[in-house]
């Protein structure tokens, strides 16, 4: 019986690409695995999966490249390396590769290993010059231009060099990742807000440290009449704090391995622990010490400069020495979770934004079709009885979807010298009906007509072209394989859409009739339907088993794959919600053991007040003012430095949401609800308090 997997983990490579990467070859020789023509290398998991306990070499794996003849097994690659893959074929399979002079495609990814002591920067100085001797002839050739007229037309081909270990935290800089990158600056963020959380912490045990001095108070007085010196209680005072950090650190290890697969698949990462590292306990060590000495030297320096004879009378009881710092640091720790707070409700709007703006084109109850070009000569009766399925109201096929990647293709004004670049798709007819595309001139793809050198343009690619008037002129570009020069009439404009995520501006987009090139079906195929979801995709998927039983029937929605856009975001949102919690409930923790030593000193002005005839809620209020006072002035302070981040954080997107006034009104009162919550308890419980007991002398 043959079985057939759906795998996207496929990629081509040169025969040296053993000699360039550090991936080990298990099995096969790296100078001859992927030299001949549908050879490939699998992984060993893949091996595995494959042909189980047997040896895969001399194998063959049919694909839709052909069939391929296993000559190596290499390692899994590892999670963190900046491409995947389960095959990979030798790049020899495929003929387009093989054109010797084709220099202005942007098909392949070119890895170089400099040698050692190397200079990147000379290097990458010579990369303009080999463009000019290689590729200017073609682009002479393909737009009938110089190639000094094409450069001061604002063209060129820009090549840098980046760092391998750069791409993930740059990916802004290398275009059509294998996979998706992460953001530097969101890890600056991120352990801003981690080291701002730890510092909420630390005032906690300041501020309680100190609350606590009359107590300890005693205890020094007694140990200094002993004889005991200053830096001999400095040393005992750090101790604890130091010994409480790594007990802390003990504890946080272990609940980082009990929630951390929770966490990985919160926000869609791999991370892992490894304390096998050589490296990673020392440093969790001695960064433990650290927080300990730092978070315990305030308290260690007050308490062991008590004087014996003032603290022994008790006078430090009512005192209010260091009150300002308290106070100080209460309104830092909740400045830092009004700023969280914030951020959570700016970053949800964004999302709500995105999710609800208008992209010029319909997204809700688009079901894809992939791999659709494995249909063969059976795709346009599938279509056509896809359209006969109740529910469904149109189907239209394309090379790509509204949610990805793009081909780059440059034109030629008909009888002029300049060059315009645009992004591009290729469609089938009834595409423009079936997305909701707004057409505002000419006519759409249609069966009516014979379309191979049509194109339909955006309102930003008319404005290049003029303005007014471009629809029937014609652009002259290079098509086909091999290319050539061939004359496009613009037979429709469509009003400008979104083809690409809402933090980059609309640019230049051209839609292609899939009769440029009959011979290949799309990838793609947009099905709008509407009504029972599950009995249309039931429908859809019979009429795929009729034509191409052996094949997989995988699909998706619009919608899904333009979240796919923004999950970046997404986790950012989420991974803040979780620390703004944090920072909230640590600071609320601080606060509630702030405010019971606070109730405590105030215990008999609460008794003479209840005596006077003040009631339980007077109270209490006159209690939760203080603390109050403080919250609000943390709201002042936050909003201007909460303000400028999250702007700045929404100017990385074209499109985007204003911060509402709501959103910091919101961030104030559920701190400070937060905050009379965790105060009142200790206030009511102090206010409840019989006053004779409250006013009996000690």
């Amino acid at each position: 019986e043959r079985i057939s997997y759906e795998e996207n983990d496929f990629i081509l490579a040169d025969s040296n690409f053993f000699d360039v990467f550090t991936i080990p070859l298990l099995k096969g020789t790296s100078s001859g695995a992927l030299s001949a023509p549908q050879s490939i290398v699998v992984t060993e998991s893949t091996a595995l999966r494959y042909f189980g306990d047997e040896d895969p070499i001399g194998k063959s794996i049919n694909s839709d490249f052909g069939e391929f003849k296993v000559t190596g097994v290499c390692a899994d690659v590892p999670e963190n390396s900046h491409f995947d893959f389960d095959f990979i074929g030798s790049l020899s399979t495929v003929p387009f590769f093989q054109q010797n002079q084709n220099f202005v495609g942007f098909t392949a990814h070119i890895y170089l290993e400099l040698a050692q002591g190397a200079d990147i920067t000379a290097t990458e100085a010579k990369i303009p010059d080999l463009v000019e001797t290689y590729a200017a002839p073609q682009i002479e050739q393909n737009l009938n231009t110089t190639f000094e007229d094409y450069i001061k037309a604002g063209n060129g081909y820009n090549y840098s060099l980046q760092n391998i270990k750069d791409i993930h935290l740059e990916p802004q800089n290398y275009e059509f990742s294998f996979k998706a990158g992460g953001d530097r600056n969101d890890v600056f963020v991120f352990i801003s807000i981690a080291i701002l959380i730890l510092v909420i912490a630390c005032i906690n045990f300041m501020n309680l440290a100190i609350a606590r001095s009359t107590e300890r108070g005693k205890e020094v007085g007694i140990r200094k009449t002993l004889g005991g010196e200053k830096r001999q209680l400095v040393f005992q005072f750090l101790t604890e704090s130091v010994i409480l950090s790594l007990f802390s650190l003990i504890v946080s290890v272990a609940l980082v391995y009990l929630t951390l697969p929770y966490f990985n698949s919160l926000v869609q990462k791999n991370l892992v622990l490894n304390l096998d590292s050589s490296m990673v306990l020392p440093l969790l060590l001695l960064f433990s010490i650290l927080v300990g000495v730092l978070a315990g030297s305030y308290p260690a320096f007050v308490l062991s400069s008590f004087k014996p004879v003032v603290v022994l009378k008790g006078v430090m009881k009512k005192g209010s020495s260091g009150s300002w710092l308290r106070n100080a640091l209460v309104v830092l720790q909740f400045t830092i979770s009004i700023i969280l707070i914030l951020s959570t409700l700016v970053i949800n709007d964004q999302m709500e934004y995105i999710r609800n703006k208008d992209l010029g084109f319909d997204r809700e109850q688009i079901f894809v079709v992939q791999r659709s070009g494995v249909l063969g000569e059976n795709y346009e009766s599938f279509v056509n009885e896809v359209k006969k399925i109740p529910g469904v109201r149109n189907a239209s096929g394309s090379n790509a979807i509204l949610a990805g990647q793009y081909f780059g293709i440059q034109f030629q004004p008909a009888g002029g010298s300049e060059v315009i670049t645009t992004n591009g798709i290729v469609v089938n007819d009834n595409f423009i009906e079936t997305m909701a595309l707004e057409l505002i001139e000419g006519r759409p793809f249609s069966e009516d007509y014979h379309d191979s050198l049509a194109v339909i343009i955006n309102e930003e690619t008319a404005k290049l072209l003029g303005g007014d008037g471009v629809l029937g002129s014609r652009l002259e570009t290079q098509l086909g394989n091999p290319p050539a020069s061939v004359q496009l009439e613009i037979v429709g404009i469509v009003k400008n859409f979104h083809y690409m995520s809402l933090r980059d501006e609309i640019s230049p987009f051209v839609l292609l009739s899939n009769e440029v090139n009959v011979q290949n079906n799309p990838n793609f195929t947009s099905i709008k339907i509407q009504g029972n979801t599950e009995e249309i995709i039931a429908g859809i998927e019979g009429l795929w088993r009729e034509r191409v039983p052996e094949e997989p029937f995988k699909f998706t929605f619009l919608d899904s794959e333009l979240d796919q856009l923004y999950q970046n975001e997404v986790n950012t949102g989420k991974r803040i919600s979780i620390f703004s919690i944090l920072a909230i409930i640590i600071a609320c923790i601080g606060l509630f053991g702030l405010s019971a030593y606070t109730a405590g000193l105030r215990t008999k002005e609460i008794g003479v007040r209840k005596v006077m005839g003040a009631s339980t809620g007077r109270v209490v209020f006159l209690l939760s003012m203080d603390f109050t006072k403080l919250v609000l002035i943390s709201f002042v302070l936050a909003i201007p430095i909460g303000w400028y981040s999250l702007d700045q954080w929404l100017n990385n997107f074209v499109y985007h949401t204003n911060i509402e006034i709501l959103n910091i009104v919101w961030a104030g009162v559920l701190t400070l609800g937060i905050a009379w919550v965790t105060v009142s308890f200790q206030s009511f419980k102090a206010a409840i308090v019989n006053p004779v007991k409250s006013l009996r002398s000690e």
